[in-house]
């Protein structure tokens, strides 16, 4: 990412809750320069809470409920890291991450939210909502299967108001808990018991309100126990809780909407806690005995104004989060406007009733609550505005070049230029340069310009060598420095090669001497992490400053039992491909903040993956030829396989996996910079049947970190899928080697 002034204090937001998506709004509409702000969060989505129960009763689809943190991150001119933290080192001002090396900071914020404090009990709480989410889908085809019989004889059994079958239970009868209970019979169908715990319904809130709800409760037969939950405890056919009066219940499926407690690395870090482990923080949100740290959401406590924990709260106390750390940001005392945050003693309490064909809500303000449609339709419209806020920002910082007309055309394009292994040399002037340059030959070098790596004799031996790099496509360094590894390494794998150096190339930009320092370690300790697993340590380098972020590796191997080459591929082999392509078009879709739910975590999880036991089950599969899929896209690769093996190919563009998101992407017209010089290489295809473009498009898409093309016999194809995918590799037989010239592509 491109900085227009040298950064001199690091920002650290951690957690992407309601405060933090706010905060980054703020720093897009109102940038200071001078500081680096990164968002570290261990998903790429804020769930909105408030609209979860509607996602659960069918009012909305997963999209519609979540900010995308990358996205807004690139609007903010802020990084975003994608990881879980663990704790505080606050002498050194370093936050810490599992696996992973800490980071540094000058300021923090934190929002990372809450958690029931189950005390080990079992079931599935509702917060983190990221992990409810994941296994709502399970939760609910359990209760849907375990009542199949009784919905068949529902409509004539004497006792069907009965509600003592075993079902669904909800523990805790707050706001969230009852609208949880309302979504949930929303979704599931009407056999299903639902039955709600908690010693008071709707604590806090006016006795129309209950009034209100338990009218609802009924009309919707959902039952509520007026009880606590001592214990609870697995069963064979689910779980079974004990309650204040000795008595027990069993259900199938058991949801904790309960009390949160705060995680336990707060209090394990020295900060100001209460007794729950929340931070302790004033009126400015600044933690009680550290000025360089805030707290805001659920995570704190605000000293002498206690207050249930809300997202309302959240929402509001945000403003003045945003400008305090302004403030302290840039060395200003933290007083002026919105300094100080004060939360009121009663708001709007908006429950939704479920029912997504004839939605209603209840509304609750101090003494009043009324029930009607109206007030569905005043929560829907505050939902679905809140997630637009952050959802439909413009991009910042993507700077145009402004050149005359009559030499505008002198540029490639005018698309913005990608990172990565996209922003590599296209296949024709890379050519042009190499037949235009001197004869290179020698005695001791065995293979030259042409193969994935070179191979140098040396003595009674030889080494291979490869060089490859990029500049940054990402924000996280760390990650960088993996993916480069990985990439790097991929050719020596591609040629058989055990790994055995590494040598580094990095570019930094201009940023104060610490944090310059701080990106060359993250950016290098992702590097030898990957390297080290691959045995083969950094041995040297240089490093350099320049206008963005880049790094390159030189790799060193020693030759295997077989040097593996492109020239192999054998008429009647099989080609697999090791990995789904698409990385190109869903980062350069993300340099555009085009959000596809899902795309950017599996783009990410593919490049930062290892290539080595996919060759290793290749070559003991009798792999004849073998490369790695990287910048020309597909096409590109398979073509000098082709041109080096003397044949022909028959692809079947169905088979060709693709990552989720690509197409998306490539049906909003979105593709990588170096995609249509790579697209060239079609005029050598003939194209048969009916084909989809788009999916067409991405056989030429620039990959990062790819997987490996093989041919391999084809009495040992299925052999050798099957032991790739037994290894969670998501490998596919993707077309055949035929006599050249022929070179189609098929449905």
């Amino acid at each position: 990412m491109q900085m227009q002034t040298p950064a001199v204090r690091d920002l650290l937001l951690l957690g992407g809750g309601h405060s933090h998506v706010q905060v980054l709004k703020h720093f897009a509409m109102h940038p200071v320069p001078g500081i680096r702000l990164t968002l570290i969060s261990d998903d790429y989505v804020s769930t909105y809470s408030g609209m979860v129960p509607g996602f659960i009763a069918g009012h909305y689809t997963l999209d519609e409920i979540q900010i995308a943190l990358e996205p807004l991150c690139r609007a903010a001119g802020a990084r975003f890291i994608c990881a879980r933290v663990t704790g505080l080192d606050r002498d050194e001002h370093r936050v810490l991450m599992a696996r992973r090396p800490p980071l540094r900071y000058d300021y923090l914020s934190i929002n990372s939210g809450a958690r029931p404090d189950l005390k080990g009990m079992p079931g599935i709480a509702v917060k983190p909502i990221s992990g409810f989410l994941s296994r709502w889908p399970a939760v609910r085809a359990s209760l849907q299967a375990a009542h199949q019989p009784q919905a068949m004889t529902e409509l004539t059994s004497p006792d069907r108001g009965r509600t003592n079958r075993r079902g669904l239970m909800l523990v805790g009868a707050g706001a969230g808990g009852v609208e949880m209970a309302f979504a949930c019979r929303a979704s599931l169908p009407s056999v299903v018991p639902i039955k709600l715990v908690g010693p008071t319904l709707l604590p806090g809130l006016n006795r129309r309100a209950k009034k209100l709800v338990g009218k609802a409760m009924r009309e919707k037969r959902i039952e509520y126990i007026a009880q606590r939950v001592t214990s609870a405890s697995e069963t064979q056919n689910g779980y079974r809780i004990t309650l204040t009066d000795g008595s027990a219940e069993e259900a199938c499926q058991l949801l904790w909407v309960t009390n949160v407690r705060a995680p336990e690395w707060l209090a394990e870090s020295g900060l100001v806690c209460d007794d729950k482990g929340f931070a302790k923080v004033d009126a400015s949100m600044m933690c009680i005995g550290d000025s360089h740290i805030f707290v805001a959401g659920d995570a704190a406590h605000l000293q002498g104004q206690e207050r249930a924990k809300a997202g309302v709260f959240a929402v509001r106390a945000a403003p003045v989060l945003a400008a305090n750390l302004a403030r302290a940001v840039q060395g200003l005392p933290l007083h002026g406007p919105r300094s100080s945050f004060s939360p009121q003693e009663s708001f709007l309490t908006l429950i939704g009733l479920g029912a997504p064909y004839r939605p209603d809500a209840i509304a609750v303000r101090g003494a009043w609550a009324l029930r009607g449609k109206i007030f569905w339709r005043l929560k829907d419209w505050i939902d679905q505005r809140f997630i637009r806020r952050y959802n439909e920002l413009p991009l910042m910082g993507a700077e145009s070049v402004d050149l005359p007309e009559s030499l505008a055309g002198a540029l490639p394009d005018d698309r913005m230029r990608c990172g990565g292994c996209g922003a590599k040399l296209a296949s024709d002037p890379l050519g042009r340069v190499l037949k235009r340059l001197p004869a290179q030959s020698a005695p001791h070098v065995v293979l030259g310009i042409g193969d994935d790596a070179a191979e140098v004799r040396h003595g009674t031996g030889s080494t291979l060598l490869s060089v490859d790099g990029f500049r940054a496509m990402i924000d996280d360094p760390y990650l960088l420095g993996r993916i480069c590894a990985h990439h790097s390494l991929n050719d020596l794998y591609a040629m058989g090669a055990q790994p055995a150096s590494a040598l580094a190339l990095a570019t930094i930009p201009l940023m104060a001497e610490p944090m310059m320092e701080e990106e060359l370690y993250q950016l290098l300790s992702g590097a030898v992490d990957v390297l080290n697993k691959s045995s083969a340590p950094l041995v040297g380098g240089h490093s350099a400053e320049g206008a963005e972020l880049s790094i390159a590796l030189t790799v060193t191997g020693a030759p295997g039992q077989t040097t593996l080459r492109k020239s192999g591929a054998q008429v009647g082999d099989v080609l697999i491909l090791t990995k789904p392509l698409g990385t190109g078009v869903i980062l350069a879709g993300a340099m555009r903040g085009i959000h596809v739910p899902g795309a950017i975590s599996a783009a990410v999880d593919c490049m930062d993956s290892s290539n080595a036991l996919s060759v290793e089950i290749l070559q003991d599969c009798g792999v004849n030829a073998l490369t790695d899929v990287t910048g020309f896209g597909l096409l590109g690769h398979l073509s000098e396989m082709l041109r080096a093996s003397n044949c022909g190919v028959a692809l079947r563009l169905a088979d060709i996996p693709l990552l989720p998101g690509a197409l998306p992407m490539a049906k909003r017209n979105i593709a990588s910079s170096l995609q249509d010089a790579n697209a060239l290489v079609l005029r050598d295809f003939r194209l048969v049947d009916d084909l989809d473009p788009c999916r067409l498009a991405i056989l030429s898409d620039p990959q990062t970190s790819g997987g490996m093309l093989a041919s391999v016999p084809a009495h040992q194809a299925d052999t050798c899928i099957k032991a790739l995918r037994d290894r969670q590799i998501e490998a596919a037989k993707i077309g055949d080697i035929v006599p050249a010239p022929t070179r189609i592509v098929t449905a």
